[in-house]
Protein backbone atom coordinates (compact mmCIF):
# COMPACT_ATOMS: atom_id res chain seq x y z
CA UNK A 1 0.00 0.00 0.00
CA UNK A 2 1.39 2.84 -0.76
CA UNK A 3 1.27 6.07 1.74
CA UNK A 4 0.52 9.63 1.23
CA UNK A 5 2.86 12.15 2.47
CA UNK A 6 -0.19 13.30 4.74
CA UNK A 7 -0.37 9.33 5.98
CA UNK A 8 4.00 9.36 6.76
CA UNK A 9 3.37 12.87 8.73
CA UNK A 10 0.37 10.74 10.89
CA UNK A 11 2.87 8.10 11.29
CA UNK A 12 6.00 10.23 12.19
CA UNK A 13 4.14 12.34 14.72
CA UNK A 14 2.39 9.39 16.25
CA UNK A 15 5.72 7.79 16.86
CA UNK A 16 7.65 10.66 17.61
CA UNK A 17 10.09 10.04 15.15
CA UNK A 18 12.31 7.53 15.52
CA UNK A 19 11.37 6.69 18.84
CA UNK A 20 8.14 4.47 18.10
CA UNK A 21 10.41 1.83 15.95
CA UNK A 22 12.60 1.06 19.02
CA UNK A 23 12.33 -2.21 21.45
CA UNK A 24 10.14 -1.26 24.46
CA UNK A 25 8.65 2.02 22.25
CA UNK A 26 6.15 2.88 25.24
CA UNK A 27 9.15 3.10 27.39
CA UNK A 28 10.67 5.92 25.37
CA UNK A 29 7.61 7.47 24.56
CA UNK A 30 7.19 8.15 28.22
CA UNK A 31 11.09 8.97 29.04
CA UNK A 32 10.76 11.53 26.31
CA UNK A 33 7.91 13.32 28.24
CA UNK A 34 10.32 14.14 31.23
CA UNK A 35 12.38 16.73 30.07
CA UNK A 36 9.27 18.54 29.44
CA UNK A 37 8.40 17.72 32.75
CA UNK A 38 11.42 19.26 34.21
CA UNK A 39 11.51 22.07 32.56
CA UNK A 40 7.70 22.81 32.39
CA UNK A 41 5.91 21.25 35.82
CA UNK A 42 4.35 23.72 37.76
CA UNK A 43 3.52 26.09 34.72
CA UNK A 44 0.48 25.90 33.13
CA UNK A 45 2.37 25.36 29.73
CA UNK A 46 2.32 21.93 30.89
CA UNK A 47 -1.17 21.63 31.03
CA UNK A 48 -1.35 23.62 27.35
CA UNK A 49 1.39 21.29 26.00
CA UNK A 50 -0.70 18.17 27.24
CA UNK A 51 -4.16 18.95 25.96
CA UNK A 52 -2.95 19.98 22.35
CA UNK A 53 -0.84 17.17 22.72
CA UNK A 54 -3.55 14.88 23.25
CA UNK A 55 -6.03 16.62 20.68
CA UNK A 56 -3.17 15.69 17.75
CA UNK A 57 -2.60 12.51 18.99
CA UNK A 58 -6.14 11.60 18.13
CA UNK A 59 -6.27 13.34 14.59
CA UNK A 60 -2.73 12.05 13.99
CA UNK A 61 -4.06 8.07 15.08
CA UNK A 62 -7.31 8.17 12.95
CA UNK A 63 -5.82 7.82 9.69
CA UNK A 64 -3.45 5.30 11.08
CA UNK A 65 -5.99 2.41 12.33
CA UNK A 66 -8.76 2.60 10.38
CA UNK A 67 -9.73 0.20 8.39
CA UNK A 68 -6.58 -1.69 10.12
CA UNK A 69 -6.95 -5.02 12.39
CA UNK A 70 -4.41 -3.42 14.71
CA UNK A 71 -5.90 -0.50 16.94
CA UNK A 72 -3.05 0.11 18.72
CA UNK A 73 -0.29 -0.07 16.78
CA UNK A 74 2.94 -0.33 18.77
CA UNK A 75 4.96 2.15 16.94
CA UNK A 76 2.09 4.69 18.00
CA UNK A 77 3.71 5.99 20.90
CA UNK A 78 2.05 9.60 21.39
CA UNK A 79 -0.28 8.54 23.72
CA UNK A 80 2.50 7.31 26.34
CA UNK A 81 4.58 10.40 25.39
CA UNK A 82 1.12 12.73 26.73
CA UNK A 83 -0.12 10.22 29.82
CA UNK A 84 3.48 10.57 31.23
CA UNK A 85 2.82 14.47 30.53
CA UNK A 86 -0.66 14.31 32.42
CA UNK A 87 0.78 12.67 35.22
CA UNK A 88 3.04 15.63 36.60
CA UNK A 89 0.51 18.29 35.02
CA UNK A 90 -1.20 19.56 38.47
CA UNK A 91 2.37 18.93 40.41
CA UNK A 92 3.68 22.22 41.85
CA UNK A 93 7.40 22.76 40.92
CA UNK A 94 8.55 23.04 44.09
CA UNK A 95 7.15 19.87 44.84
CA UNK A 96 9.22 17.91 41.74
CA UNK A 97 12.21 15.66 42.66
CA UNK A 98 14.16 12.85 41.17
CA UNK A 99 12.69 10.46 43.62
CA UNK A 100 9.44 11.84 42.30
CA UNK A 101 9.80 11.34 38.63
CA UNK A 102 11.12 8.06 38.88
CA UNK A 103 7.92 7.37 41.20
CA UNK A 104 6.25 9.14 38.16
CA UNK A 105 7.53 7.15 35.29
CA UNK A 106 6.98 4.12 36.85
CA UNK A 107 3.60 4.04 38.08
CA UNK A 108 2.67 4.97 34.73
CA UNK A 109 3.97 2.23 33.28
CA UNK A 110 2.35 -0.18 35.77
CA UNK A 111 -0.93 1.43 34.71
CA UNK A 112 -0.47 1.65 31.34
CA UNK A 113 0.30 -1.64 30.86
CA UNK A 114 -1.91 -3.04 33.60
CA UNK A 115 -4.99 -1.22 32.60
CA UNK A 116 -7.18 -0.82 35.35
CA UNK A 117 -10.74 -0.20 34.32
CA UNK A 118 -12.12 1.97 33.20
CA UNK A 119 -8.82 2.23 30.88
CA UNK A 120 -9.08 -1.24 29.85
CA UNK A 121 -12.53 0.14 28.37
CA UNK A 122 -11.34 2.43 26.41
CA UNK A 123 -8.37 0.00 25.17
CA UNK A 124 -10.96 -2.49 24.37
CA UNK A 125 -13.94 -1.06 23.57
CA UNK A 126 -13.51 3.04 21.47
CA UNK A 127 -11.71 1.67 18.47
CA UNK A 128 -10.40 5.33 17.15
CA UNK A 129 -7.44 7.70 18.14
CA UNK A 130 -9.64 8.89 21.09
CA UNK A 131 -9.63 5.50 22.83
CA UNK A 132 -6.30 5.07 22.09
CA UNK A 133 -5.63 8.21 23.75
CA UNK A 134 -7.94 8.18 26.49
CA UNK A 135 -6.67 4.59 28.22
CA UNK A 136 -3.05 6.58 28.35
CA UNK A 137 -5.07 9.55 30.14
CA UNK A 138 -6.43 6.98 32.47
CA UNK A 139 -3.30 5.01 33.76
CA UNK A 140 -2.41 8.93 34.70
CA UNK A 141 -4.74 9.75 36.33
CA UNK A 142 -4.11 6.59 38.52
CA UNK A 143 -0.23 7.20 38.20
CA UNK A 144 -1.38 10.83 39.97
CA UNK A 145 -3.79 9.41 42.71
CA UNK A 146 -0.54 6.99 43.09
CA UNK A 147 2.07 10.06 43.42
CA UNK A 148 -0.72 12.19 45.22
CA UNK A 149 -1.03 9.09 47.86
CA UNK A 150 2.49 9.33 48.17
CA UNK A 151 2.93 12.41 49.58
CA UNK A 152 -0.11 12.56 51.77
CA UNK A 153 0.67 9.51 54.04
CA UNK A 154 4.55 11.49 54.15
CA UNK A 155 6.59 9.11 52.38
CA UNK A 156 9.13 12.30 51.87
CA UNK A 157 9.92 12.30 48.01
Amino acid sequence: MKQTQIHKICKAIAGLGPLGHLKASGTWGSVAALPFVCFLAGYMWLVLLTLIAFVVGVLVIRPLIQGQQDKDPSFVIIDEWVGQLAVFCFFPKGCLSPILLIFGFLFFRLFDILKPWPASFFDRKVHSGLGVMLDDLMAAIYAMIALAFMIKIGYNI
